[in-house]
C-alpha cells in the first residue's frame, strides 16, 4: 500500500468497524442499518478489537511495502535511500493509529447529538469519516498510477531503464496477497464486532428486595428414656409370705 494513502486508508477502515459496531447483525446490507445493537455502556472490547486489527493486520501490510518496495511506495517521488528509518517508524506509527482513530471519530460524531444515533446520523458519520479519506486516496492514487503501474528502484524510474510492470511481478502477487489478508482481517474483525454480547447479558440476577425470612431455630427433640427390663423376682401379694402363706394370725 503507498505510504501516503496509507493513514486515509486506515481512518476510513476504522470508520467502517465503527459503523459495524453500531449497526443491528439482523439488518440486511451495510447502508439499511437503523438499530443499534449494544445500548451506551463501556465500550472497552470494540475499541480493543479495532486496536487489534490495526496492530496484527493492518500495519504489517503497510510495513511490508515500506521495507520491501519502498521507493514505490513514496511513489519514487523521492530517494528513499536518503530517508532516515525513523521516518518509516513514524508512518508505520501514524498507520497503526489511523485505525483507531477512526473508530473513534465515527463514534463520537455519531453519539454527538446524545443519546442513541440515529440511522440518518450513523450514514452521515460513514460517509465524512469513511467515504472522504477513501475519496482523497484514491484521487492520489489515479493522479499517480503511472508511477505505481511499474516496479523497480528511484533511480530506474528517474532514468527510465530497467523497469517492468507490477502485474505479473513479484510486486504484484504481494499486493494481492496483503490485500487479501486484509479483507480477511476486516472481515474476522466485523464477525467478532457483531457477535459480541450486549452489555448486561451476562449479569447475574439480583435477589428480590424486602427483608429475609427469619430462619426458625428448630428445637431437639426430647429423649426417649429406654424401657426398664422386668423384674424376674416373683411379686408378693398383700397378707401372704414366702411360699404363699398368710401372714395373719389365726
Amino acid at each position: 500500500m503507498p505510504a501516503f494513502v496509507a493513514p486515509l486508508v486506515g481512518f476510513a477502515l476504522g470508520a467502517l468497524l465503527a459503523w459495524f459496531s453500531a449497526a443491528a447483525p439482523h439488518r440486511p446490507g451495510a447502508l439499511r442499518a437503523a438499530e443499534l445493537r449494544l445500548a451506551p455502556g463501556p465500550r472497552d472490547r470494540p475499541l480493543a478489537l479495532v486496536s487489534l486489527f490495526a496492530v496484527l493486520v493492518f500495519a504489517p501490510v503497510c510495513a511490508y511495502f515500506l521495507v520491501f518496495a519502498p521507493d514505490w511506495s513514496f511513489a519514487y517521488l523521492a530517494d528513499t535511500r536518503r530517508i532516515p528509518s525513523a521516518v518509516d517508524l513514524v508512518l508505520l506509527l501514524l498507520d497503526a493509529a489511523s485505525v483507531p482513530a477512526g473508530f473513534a471519530a465515527a463514534q463520537r460524531f455519531a453519539a454527538s447529538a446524545g443519546g442513541q444515533p440515529t440511522a440518518q446520523r450513523l450514514v452521515r458519520s460513514l460517509a465524512i469519516f469513511a467515504g472522504a479519506p477513501l475519496a482523497i486516496a484514491l484521487i492520489a492514487v489515479i493522479a499517480l498510477s503511472r508511477r505505481l503501474a511499474i516496479d523497480g528502484t528511484y533511480r530506474q524510474v528517474e532514468g527510465d531503464f530497467g523497469v517492468h510492470p507490477v502485474a505479473g511481478g513479484p510486486l504484484g502477487y504481494a499486493l494481492l496477497w496483503m490485500f487479501t489478508m486484509l479483507a480477511a482481517g476486516f472481515a474476522v474483525t466485523v464477525s467478532a464486532l457483531l457477535r459480541r454480547e450486549p452489555p448486561g447479558g451476562g449479569q447475574k440476577t439480583e435477589p428480590p428486595l424486602g427483608p429475609s425470612p427469619r430462619a426458625v431455630r428448630s428445637e431437639p427433640a426430647p429423649a426417649v428414656e429406654p424401657p426398664r427390663p422386668a423384674s424376674t423376682r416373683p411379686q408378693r401379694r398383700l397378707g401372704l409370705g414366702k411360699g404363699g402363706r398368710s401372714n395373719r394370725p389365726g
